[in-house]
């Protein structure tokens, strides 16, 4: 079963850091640091985590979300972009990239592709 719902800022007013993970699920990279990002979930105090792909990829998102179990995290959120967040932000690096913000919703970090988790925890709270 797949919830499909609208996440705006609003949903995000956490004070703790947006980490924002542009992705593609069929992307092996992606999967690996969605694996990685879940082992590690309990580093999120108060933190938030966005996984965000192109509607390009609507069909595959599904199976991207049973495969990793995804639904079963409460601060990860995993969805489509509609509003151009994407084509706006991105770097065109490999993916996947990882926008981090603080509680202020300020840009602070960029990460591209495989990323460990030593160099998010000094953000993660």
């Amino acid at each position: 079963t797949t919830v499909v719902a609208t996440v705006t800022s609003n949903n995000f007013t956490n004070k703790g850091n947006l980490f924002v993970m542009m992705f593609s699920p069929t992307c092996e990279h992606c999967e690996n640091e969605t694996g990685l990002l879940e082992k590690n979930i309990g580093l999120f105090k108060e933190g938030k985590l966005v996984l965000m792909t192109n509607p390009k990829f609507k069909e595959y998102l599904p199976m991207f979300m049973k495969k990793l179990n995804t639904m079963q995290y409460p601060q990860l959120s995993v969805g489509l972009d509609d509003s151009d967040f994407i084509k706006e932000t991105f770097l065109y690096q490999p993916l996947p990239q990882i926008n981090i913000y603080n509680g202020q919703r300020k840009l602070i970090k960029t990460f591209s592709g495989d990323t460990p988790i030593d160099s998010l925890k000094p953000y993660m709270n």
